[in-house]
This record gives structure tokens, sequence and C-alpha cells, in this order.
């Protein structure tokens, strides 16, 4: 239950903020390194999925920690003015981030566990369960379908935050952001 004593607070703590900031930055780079891997030879996409799956990973327990402390941590309220179907919107597409970015990690580790090569998250330990062309197949492509719904959810979620700074000249955006004051 979100702790309910504390007042009504105009911007988020600097846990919140910097949760949502490195787990934003994890995914554009993480995003932009998934687009590249099909054209790589081997030996290259293997060590670049390295990479990739220890910052999937990395994103997924981030996300997890930020639910914990979104969950434990009251964040700030939505203004006013704002229309039923806008707070609506804005839940819910809060709500299909937090899942997807916790998705895709994991349908990512489910394509590796049945890649022809192994893909070892922080060179650590081997995500396989043995080959199979097939569950490879599914799970990359329920991977790549699940990276276009992020991708959506993003850039809903960045022009939500600038229709509010820039037409409604509301503090949504700056709440969030690493030193802004509302």
């Amino acid at each position: 239950m979100a702790d309910q004593s504390v007042e009504m607070k105009s911007a988020y703590d600097g846990v919140a903020k910097t949760l949502h900031w490195v787990v934003a930055l994890l995914m554009i780079v993480m995003l932009t390194f998934g687009w590249t891997l099909e054209d790589l030879p081997l030996d290259e996409k293997v060590q670049t999925l390295v990479i990739h799956s220890s910052l999937g990973l990395s994103v997924f327990l981030l996300m997890a920690v930020r639910l914990y402390w979104r969950y434990t941590h009251t964040p700030p309220s939505l203004p006013d003015h704002m229309p039923s179907w806008q707070v609506t919107a804005s839940k819910a597409s809060h709500r299909a981030l937090y899942f997807f970015a916790m998705l895709q990690p994991l349908l990512g580790l489910a394509q590796s566990a049945f890649a022809d090569f192994a893909v070892r998250p922080f060179a650590m330990f081997t995500v396989t369960l043995g080959a199979d062309k097939n569950l490879h197949g599914i799970f990359h492509q329920l991977h790549a379908i699940c990276a276009l719904i992020l991708i959506a959810l993003v850039l809903l979620h960045l022009g939500a935050a600038l229709y509010h700074h820039f037409g409604q000249k509301d503090t949504v955006l700056r709440r969030m952001l690493p030193f802004g004051q509302t």
C-alpha cells in the first residue's frame, strides 16, 4: 500500500527521478542495440548480445525496484485541470509502460534460452535451455513486437509530457526532470 501519511507532493523524489531517467536511458540504448543486431556477423552479434542481455537484465531489476518504490511512495497528484479521460489514459499508459518494460527483458531471455549460441549476461551465467529454432523464432518475434509497443508507448509518454509542458503549461514534465522545480 502506498504511503498515504505523506502530504501531497508537487514533484517526484530523487529516487523516483533517478530510476526513471536511468531506465529511460537504458531503454533507448537497448532499443538502438536491438535494431542493429540482425545485421552483425555471428561473433559480433554474440558479443553485442552479452551487452544487450546484461543491460536488459539491469532494466528488469531496476523496473522491479521502481515498481516497489512507486508502490511504497505516493507519486505527485495529476493537475486538477486534467479531464478524467486524460487521467485514465495517463494511468493506463504508465501501467502499460511498466508491464512492457518488464516483459521485454523476459522475452529476450526466453529468446536467448533457445538460441543455438550461448548468451552470458554480465559474463556470469549462461542463459540456455538448448537450441530450438521454433521456440527461438517465436520469442524473437514476441521480443520484436514488444519493442515496437515500447517505442509507441515511449513516444506517447514523451508526447504527453511535451503537451503538458508546452500546451497546458503545467508542471507534469517539470516534476520529473532531474533538477526540475514545480
